[in-house]
């Protein structure tokens, strides 16, 4: 679906703007990029990666308000891709695209998810819930004009009966993308651009809810091709957990992470230097739910499609529970006895050494960093900022609620050789003054050190219904 483009300027309201709140934060600037827009009540997500950039064009995409009020459960908010770009005059200038106008109001599930490939297309997923993909790339690259879907089409009474946990979409997946009954889709691009797709599906979707096996799925596009690689191990399945094509006796599916009993939750990567891949996700047994039990990871060297432990040891793929590598279990058990919630954050030093970041069902957030196959002690984060990233500069970077950043000196391996510093801090009469913040480092030749997608805080209340865009500088 798709509507008529609408171009906006934003001169007056954009702008360079200095953070004063010391000599430190001097040498960082904010630059309005989007001012806050309204969003809906199903735009709120932990998963969803909202936020992509070129070197001269920011892409975001929001689930927004539609004409009329949208009851929990029901249909008819819009999903909008927006694309920014600084005209002549140093201006920002926005067109957007209407790519769904029926999208499901179900916080922490429908919210969308938008990647860019090598060749500039710009990939979004989104309104899922247990659902089959719905999945649209551009038309043209670096372009939002047109979108051609690559999913598959589901009815709204499918739609609701998928969310009410009916068998409604039994057979395998017909999407550019492997799987079905998807959930949580996040896009993640390496040091080379290679766009990579994780999220949670059924490998035996025609079983009843506790039987259908959600694992974790996790993909790479090939744009020759222009098709979608699963990265996993081979599990089969008969005509009792899934609805063969015709003439077929079994079915192969791919996941890269998968366990009778227990649910995959919100594999989240990140990439090093040499552009190995770093994995970390969570586990909960049972049925799902919004609490987890514990976090694992893995690694794959680069170019290749063979997962390794913490230790250094070969997974067999799709990774199982008793293979899997916890993040400190031990520790993390007492520090967050009533478990985890999602997702588990990951970022990674120069030279491999990765930190995750975990959040306690009733307690701070916590951290811990992996050298030598141990994991460190788990240490509260810096100001609750649960979004971390290390920069090609010897710094390490955190975005806390306020909007807080903060930056310190680190080796290669990531360990500090100074003290967290605040470098900026938000104020909320220039639009700066942020909460839920998803920051990604900007292009090399973008002149920016990151992009920040986030929600808007007002008098110390997180606004759910107002989102804005940021650019981070240097220097």
């Amino acid at each position: 679906m798709s509507a008529p483009r609408a171009l906006i300027s934003y001169g007056l309201l954009a702008g360079l703007l200095l953070a004063a709140a010391s000599a430190a934060a001097a040498a960082v600037r904010a630059e309005v990029v989007l001012p806050a827009i309204p969003v809906a009540a199903a735009n709120a997500s932990v998963f969803a990666t909202p936020i992509a950039a070129t070197d001269d064009s920011v892409y975001t995409v929001n689930v927004e308000p539609g004409p009329r009020p949208v009851p929990t459960h029901g249909f008819g908010f819009h999903t909008v891709v927006r694309k920014g770009v600084r005209g002549g005059d140093g201006d920002w200038e926005w067109q957007s695209h209407l790519l769904d106008g029926d999208t499901a109001n179900d916080p922490y599930h429908t919210a969308a998810s938008i990647g860019l490939d090598r060749k500039g297309f710009v990939h979004v997923a989104y309104d899922m819930h247990n659902l089959p993909w719905q999945y649209s790339v551009s038309a043209a690259p670096e372009s939002i004009d047109r979108f051609v879907f690559r999913g598959q089409r589901v009815s709204r009474k499918a739609r609701w009966g998928s969310q009410n946990r009916r068998v409604e979409f039994p057979a395998p997946g017909t999407a550019a993308i492997p799987g079905t009954q998807i959930t949580y889709p996040s896009f993640f691009n390496d040091r080379d651009g290679q766009l990579y797709v994780t999220y949670r599906y059924a490998v035996r979707p025609a079983r009843t809810w506790s039987q259908r096996l959600f694992s974790g799925g996790l993909a790479r596009y090939d744009e020759a091709s222009r098709s979608w690689q699963p990265i996993g191990g081979e599990v089969r399945a008969d005509g009792k957990d899934i609805k063969l094509p015709p003439g077929r006796s079994e079915y192969i599916s791919r996941p890269f992470i998968s366990e009778p009993g227990w649910w995959v939750y919100q594999m989240r990567l990140a990439f090093d230097a040499d552009n190995g891949m770093h994995v970390a996700w969570l586990w909960r047994r049972g049925d799902s739910g919004v609490d987890q039990n514990f976090a694992s990871y893995a690694y794959l060297p680069p170019a290749r499609d063979t997962a390794y432990n913490a230790a250094g040891e070969r997974y067999q793929l799709p990774i199982d529970l008793a293979a899997a590598s916890r993040v400190a279990p031990e520790r993390i058990a007492r520090l967050a006895p009533d478990g985890l919630y999602s997702p588990a954050r990951i970022s990674v030093s120069a030279d491999g050494h990765p930190v995750v970041s975990l959040q306690s069902v009733h307690g701070p957030r916590y951290r811990s960093r992996l050298d030598d196959g141990q994991w460190s002690d788990p240490e509260p984060v810096p100001r609750q900022a649960f979004e971390t990233h290390y920069d090609d500069n010897g710094h390490e970077w955190a975005f806390a609620t306020g909007l807080t950043v903060l930056r310190r000196p680190v080796e290669a391996d990531g360990r500090p050789t100074g003290a967290w510093q605040t470098v900026y801090t938000g104020d909320a009469k220039r639009g700066t003054a942020l909460c839920h913040t998803r920051a990604i480092p900007a292009p090399a030749d973008s002149g920016a050190a990151f992009y920040i997608h986030a929600n808007v805080l007002d008098n110390g209340r997180c606004r759910d219904d107002r989102v804005t865009v940021l650019r981070l500088s240097e220097g």
